[in-house]
């Protein structure tokens, strides 16, 4: 692995325990870093999760700080399953990582954070999980949230796509919606009129919001161009591609 993975799940005092639960899942079950971002709700909550609770268990913690302990990493380690998709991706295309490099957000420097500020009598900067950089002209072409649940993170990433819109910076929201919130009628207007992408990474809740939006949309006279903004993980890999000549 490249270092491109190397950081801290934020709030959560098991990082390195639940990215080497996750990890060693991954090897024994001779899965792709891919297919297991692609079964991530399966792999935590089955697995995962019972070796998470049992260690806190152990240390005297109440069952809700537990429970609220695990939403909290489990959302981080949802970051670090797709930054390990994405590494897979780059370290396969050995020219696509000549020309595209993929950065988590606590390591930006300060060039890449000049590009994404809002200067407003101080530099506002989106909290962003990845950012998506075209190294042969150091531009920022991308810049990625990843969610396991909506909630009101949506209109916020919504709200960065505004704003990153005239710095021709597109914003891709990525989710497993396990909760099935993206179809309510405004989350999925935020996601076909607002966001520039939306990658839902698991392929059976994919293929259900599409077909749901199909039925309920599919004779409006735009929908064809709205329906390619929805993406399923695989086809990252073709907007990576696209990017190495967005400079």
């Amino acid at each position: 692995m490249s270092t491109r993975c190397h950081f801290d799940l934020k709030m959560c005092s098991q990082s390195e325990f639940l990215k080497n639960l996750y990890n060693d899942y991954v090897n024994k079950t001779s899965m792709s870093f891919l297919q297991a971002v692609e079964k991530f709700e399966e792999i935590t909550e089955k697995y995962t999760r019972p070796k998470f609770i049992s260690i806190l268990a152990g240390s005297g913690k109440s069952s809700r700080s537990i429970d609220q302990a695990w939403k909290s990493c489990k959302g981080s380690l949802y970051e670090y399953a797709i930054c390990r998709a994405l590494d897979e991706f780059l370290t396969r295309d050995t020219s696509l990582a000549q020309r595209i490099d993929i950065i988590h957000g606590s390591n930006l420097n300060f060039n890449t954070k000049n590009q994404l500020a809002i200067k407003n009598w101080s530099d506002i900067l989106p909290d962003v999980d990845f950012v998506i950089v075209n190294k042969i002209c150091g531009k920022v072409v991308a810049v990625l949230s990843c969610k396991t649940s909506l909630r009101e993170r949506l209109t916020e990433t919504g709200f960065w796509a505004r704003e990153l819109k005239p710095k021709n910076i597109n914003v891709i929201f990525l989710t497993t919606d396990k909760d099935e919130e993206i179809t309510a009628d405004v989350n999925r207007y935020i996601v076909m009129h607002v966001l520039d992408y939306t990658i839902i990474t698991d392929p059976n809740r994919y293929g259900k919001i599409v077909s749901e939006w199909k039925r309920k949309y599919g004779n409006k006279y735009d929908f064809g161009n709205m329906i390619k903004k929805v993406l399923n993980f695989r086809d990252i890999v073709t907007l990576l591609q696209q990017y190495t000549s967005a400079c």
